[in-house]
């Protein structure tokens, strides 16, 4: 029986794959990245010292995880609709639309719901970014280099996430109006688009079909997918409690405390991050590429684990806090890679999307959970009961999947 490692759903039908350069999914998924850091960055750390508790600023970064979390349920309409060029066009526009609204709203109290709900709407635009992105790698990368591009898309993620927030926050606090940073960033937005002259478009799948036909074609690869070992495998460990990295969402709001300016937090989970993060997502993708796949995602998974304790006895200083925010988000980047490389070594080309973000999205919403207890557990114990909870919770949930993974069973995925 093949393991996640090796089995690979294909479609003998599809087209050959044209071999391209993976950089440009690094630069195509940077916009999805950005939706999550521009809130939780410079909006955690603007929302901090307007004096708003962490808990309400997590409520504002947890609707990116919401809509990241549920997205695998529109993801069809992403595969089975319009073209993934025009899809991935369509949804920068909004989410650049939304950033601008997002910018000119003032940071208060009684503007958090407001807030929200413009960060929800940008987010469930940019998850079309990615349906988009997904599709057109999967189609344009052949099956033997997706665990290179792997490292590459998720490098384009996180970077949006750390650098990308990174300059939304020196912007808001140094452009000479607020929407000037909206602005800024989506122009941003416009140029990441560029790479799509350079991709060929997968053939609509189904065109012409029902709405029915469609949906029944996704439900059927959906469940293909979930009755295989390795997809059932890859299913328990999206959904565990560990590799969320979701204390990183709250490290804008912690800068305070570490005694941290807004300009040398701006750089440490900026530029710093973005390049912790990118080192990581390639360590983890080689290493998925060296050793059983399910294997590197729950080493890199404990690696994050410790990074919680090495923050907590971390000194509040500068260096304390680059150190070990740094080292925190290099191993977020191992999770993200060794994850990615899992899943895309078990979809084809059908119904990509759907069945990347079925994975992704669960993953995801269990995110937003571990988001949520970090800000009760900061509330009621502070920084170091917050990364303990976190570290305690995912040592938990790693000793339950080395339990059950002898006791997963499941079909054979075909061969490519």
């Amino acid at each position: 029986m093949p393991s996640a490692e090796t089995a690979v759903s294909d479609d003998s039908s599809a087209p050959a794959p044209a071999a391209r350069h993976p950089w440009v999914w690094a630069v195509l998924y940077f916009p999805f990245g950005l939706s999550f850091g521009f809130p939780s960055i410079a909006l955690g750390y603007l929302a901090a010292r307007a004096g708003i508790s962490v808990s309400a600023i997590a409520g504002v970064v947890g609707m990116t995880l919401l809509a990241s979390g549920w997205k695998f349920l529109w993801a069809p309409i992403g595969d089975y609709t319009l073209t993934r060029k025009r899809w991935y066009v369509i949804a920068s526009a909004t989410v650049a639309a939304g950033f601008i609204a997002i910018t000119v709203v003032p940071l208060s109290r009684a503007t958090m719901p407001l807030l929200s709900g413009l960060v929800l709407m940008s987010s469930v635009a940019a998850t079309f970014v990615a349906f988009a992105t997904e599709g057109l790698m999967v189609h344009n990368t052949p099956v033997q280099a997706r665990g290179r591009a792997a490292g590459w898309f998720q490098s384009g993620n996180h970077f949006g996430q750390t650098a990308g927030g990174g300059l939304g926050l020196w912007l808001m606090r140094h452009a000479p109006e607020p929407w000037m940073a909206g602005a800024g960033l989506a122009a941003v937005l416009a140029v990441c688009a560029l790479p799509l002259l350079l991709l060929d478009e997968p053939a609509r799948a189904l065109h012409g079909a029902s709405v029915g036909a469609r949906v029944a074609d996704a439900w059927r690869e959906l469940v293909g997918i979930v009755k295989s070992r390795a997809g059932r495998i890859a299913l328990i460990l999206a959904i565990l409690p560990i590799g969320t990295g979701a204390a990183k969402d709250l490290f804008g709001s912690l800068g305070p405390e570490w005694n941290v300016p807004a300009d040398t937090v701006s750089l440490v989970l900026g530029l710093g991050g973005g390049v912790a993060i990118v080192i990581g997502c390639f360590a983890g993708g080689r290493l998925a590429d060296r050793v059983h796949k399910p294997f590197a995602y729950a080493l890199s998974c404990a690696l994050g684990l410790l990074a919680c304790v090495v923050m907590a006895w971390s000194p509040r200083s500068v260096s304390g806090y680059a150190v070990s925010t740094l080292f925190y988000t290099f191993t977020l980047g191992m999770v993200a890679g060794s994850f990615t490389g899992l899943v895309l070594a078990i979809v084809g080309h059908s119904a990509a999307a759907t069945k990347i973000n079925l994975f992704f999205a669960l993953n995801t919403l269990f995110t937003l959970g571990i988001l949520r207890v970090d800000g009760w557990a900061h509330d009621a114990w502070h920084t170091n009961g917050m990364l303990y909870t976190e570290a305690l919770v995912g040592v938990a949930a790693l000793a339950l999947f080395a339990w059950l993974s002898g006791k997963i069973r499941g079909s054979e995925l075909p061969a490519g």
